[in-house]
Parts: C-alpha cells; sequence; structure tokens
C-alpha cells in the first residue's frame, strides 16, 4: 500500500512539473512572435531605404518642420561616405553635355561660367537639354550657381541686361532700392534656372582700378560698415527672389597685394584685417541663409597646427576654415564678433588661379581644400577632368584622408537647404 502512494506522488509532482513548464514555453513563443512583429513594423515605419540617394535624403525635407530635417539628416549618414564624393563639388560645365555627365558621376553643384551655352538656361533652347532637364534628371537636388555680381563680373548680362557694379550701387542708390534691384534681377536669375550666385563681393575696396588687387570697382566702398550694409541688401534682395547669396572672398581680398589668377596673394596682418576687412564678414555672418566663399590670399597670423598662414592660400588653410566656422573674429564690428557660420563654405576656383595651381595642380587642389575644411571645392569648366576630380576625392575618402564625418556634414550644409 505504502508503495502505490509513493509511485502516485511522483506521477502527480511529474504531472505538476509538465503543468508549470507550459506556460513557460507559451510565454517564449509568444515574446519571439513579438519580437519579429515589431521588427516587421520597425521596417515598415522607417522614413528611408537601406541604401538612400541624396534626392531620397532631400525629399524627406517637404515637411518643413524640425523632426523632418532631423530625419533627412539621419538620411544622408546612412550614405557611405566615399559615394559623397561629387556632393563635395562645384563643376564648371559650359555646354548640356558636359552638364549631364557631371551629375552622372555624382555631382550636386553645377558652375556656368565664362562661355557657357545659354541654350541651356530654361527658355532658351530644347527643354530636353535644358536646367530644369537636369534637374528631372537629378532628382530636383541640383544647386545652380553664377558669377553674377554685376559691373566688371557679370556673366549673364546678355540675357538678364546690365547690372550695376558694386561701387556704382552705392554711389548711386539706397541699400533699400539694391534690395529691390536684386530682388528683380534674382527673379530672372530663378526663371533662368539658376539657385545660387556667387556675390555679393564683401571686399573692401583697396585700390582704384581692379588691376591693383583683382578688386576695383567690385567693392561697394572702403568702409566696411557701408560695405556691410550694402551687402546685407544685396544678399536680402537675392533671397527675397529665392536665390542663395555667396558672399566673398573670406577673410577679405581688399588690402591683398597682388591678383590670385596671376601668383601669390598676401593678405595684411591678422589684427588688421580683423579691424576692418574682415568686419563685413563679421555682420553678414549673423544673416540666415548665406555662403560664404574662402579666396586664395595668404594671411599672416592666421595658423594652424602645421600650416604657417603667410605661406598658405587661405582656400587651403585649415585655420581659415575654423575661424570662418567658429566666429569670433573683428569684435569692433556692430553687433559684436563674428557669430558662428553654419552655412556652406566654397573655395574660389581652384583651377584657373595660380595662387593655387602653381603649388596643388590638378585633383589634388580639390582634396587638400576638402581635407582643411571647404564644404565645396570650386573647379572651373575644362580646367580639369571632373572623372579625374571626383576619383581622387572619393579615394581620399576611402583612404581616410577626408573623414566620413566631414563629408556627411558638408553634404548636409551644401545640399539640405
Amino acid at each position: 500500500m505504502r508503495r502505490k502512494l509513493v509511485v502516485l506522488s511522483v506521477l502527480a509532482l511529474a504531472g505538476c512539473s509538465s503543468t508549470a513548464e507550459q506556460p513557460q514555453a507559451t510565454q517564449s513563443s509568444v515574446t519571439v512572435s513579438s519580437s519579429e512583429s515589431s521588427a516587421s513594423q520597425s521596417q515598415e515605419n522607417k522614413p528611408f531605404s537601406d541604401n538612400p540617394t541624396l534626392a531620397e535624403c532631400r525629399g524627406l525635407m517637404a515637411d518643413s518642420k524640425e523632426q523632418a530635417r532631423a530625419t533627412a539628416e539621419d538620411c544622408i549618414r546612412a550614405i557611405p561616405a566615399e559615394d559623397l564624393a561629387g556632393s563635395l563639388l562645384a563643376v564648371g560645365v559650359t555646354d548640356y553635355d558636359q552638364a549631364e555627365r557631371a551629375v552622372g558621376l555624382g555631382v550636386r553643384h553645377l558652375f556656368l561660367g565664362t562661355g557657357t551655352d545659354f541654350s541651356m538656361l530654361n527658355g532658351h533652347g530644347d527643354p530636353a537639354r535644358s536646367l530644369a532637364s537636369l534637374q528631372e534628371r537629378a532628382g530636383g537636388e541640383l544647386v545652380i550657381s553664377v558669377d553674377e555680381e554685376g559691373g566688371l563680373v557679370q556673366r549673364l548680362s546678355d540675357v538678364t541686361g546690365e547690372l550695376a557694379s558694386a561701387q556704382k550701387m552705392a554711389q548711386e542708390h539706397t541699400p533699400e532700392q539694391v534690395r529691390g534691384i536684386m530682388f528683380e534681377h534674382g527673379k530672372k536669375l530663378r526663371d533662368l534656372g539658376f539657385t545660387m550666385d556667387f556675390a555679393p563681393v564683401l571686399d573692401l575696396a583697396g585700390g582704384e582700378n581692379i588691376e591693383d588687387n583683382a578688386i576695383g570697382s567690385r567693392a561697394f566702398s572702403a568702409d566696411p560698415t557701408v560695405v556691410a550694409d550694402y551687402a546685407t541688401a544685396y544678399s536680402q534682395g537675392l533671397m527675397d527672389a529665392g536665390i542663395t547669396p555667396v558672399m566673398k572672398h573670406f577673410p577679405g581680398h581688399g588690402h591683398a597685394t597682388g591678383d590670385s589668377h596671376m601668383g601669390t596673394v598676401t593678405a595684411p596682418p591678422r589684427e588688421e584685417m580683423e579691424a576692418a576687412d574682415m568686419v563685413p564678414f563679421a555682420e553678414l555672418s549673423r544673416l540666415p541663409g548665406m555662403a560664404a566663399m574662402v579666396g586664395h590670399m595668404q594671411t599672416p597670423g592666421i595658423d594652424g597646427e602645421g600650416t604657417e598662414g603667410a605661406q598658405t592660400p587661405a582656400s587651403l588653410n585649415s585655420a581659415v576654415y575654423q575661424l570662418l566656422r567658429a566666429g569670433g573674429y573683428s569684435p569692433s564690428a556692430r553687433g559684436g564678433a563674428a557669430a558662428a557660420f553654419n552655412g556652406p563654405i566654397f573655395t574660389d576656383d581652384l583651377t584657373g588661379m595660380k595662387a593655387v595651381t602653381d603649388s596643388h595642380p590638378g585633383p589634388e587642389a580639390a582634396v587638400v581644400a576638402l581635407q582643411a575644411g571647404a564644404d565645396q571645392a570650386l573647379t572651373a569648366a575644362g580646367a580639369i577632368s571632373v572623372d579625374d576630380t571626383v576619383a581622387a576625392v572619393r579615394q581620399a575618402i576611402v583612404d581616410g584622408k577626408i573623414s566620413a564625418e566631414h563629408v556627411h556634414e558638408a553634404t548636409i550644409r551644401a545640399h539640405l537647404s
């Protein structure tokens, strides 16, 4: 009898154990199923694809909310850095075939300069071979720029009509009138397909003629305050028309000796530059929507680690980019020292100016400028091979010479407006 009771007890305990384990197995199955469901739902809710393109990332900006921009930035950071090599270049083109080739290589900034075939402009030729057609091919993400300052530097006068020089604008008009003039001119540029103008010039008048320092009548005035007032109005007029203005040539070309097109150019010592030449840049650094261009002058006193400003063109000097980006210079400017600048920073043309090409020929100049901190390396049409330049930049990214972080941040600044 005792033996039967023991057997029954063991069977009962075994039954309890079996019953207790069953819910655990069921719970585990539920957990796995729930996890798989969440992963599937997360994948479905992901705002961009596993292999996003720049066009896809820009498309996320359709909603102007802050969260939409953050998502677009995350999207760009998900693109392999080397695949964005072309997006770090502003490439000069003169005809549709050149432009189409550049876009096919991943270039997303086309610069139309001297000698351009105007049949590319919207409304001036075959619509299938126009800037609008190129925009459609690129997914609407192209920046299309021009040097349209007015006076001696105006590429589109045969199409848009003549635009007065900066000097003449300041002599004959108020800042408010200049804003209106540039609004009307900006609308013409926009209709032709442009999105950016490499203007205004913030350099101070340091010589009577352009031969003195490559500036001449391109400057509004020798007075930093006057330059800032007119450059602000000029920029606001362009922005009113939907055109991005580019202040140039940081840190100031007005009192530099020589012409960077022809050879070495040297600016005054830093303390003199901060007291005068850099003041307009300090004031416009606080104007939202601006881009900036760095010149090729050598800058004594603006030195970086391993870089001597007196021996290095500003466009290849990391300390110059750091100064522009961080702000804090020219404390005597109205409103105080320069603000930190978060807009895109361009080099001046790297391929047609001996101040750079004498020491860094070909694609090498673009790589060195991007290493130094430029967001966009500007190359003139036909001066170097676009294929070779894109390849050189890509290889520099793969080799770690240009950091992936800089590639992504530069692309965000230049292409997420």
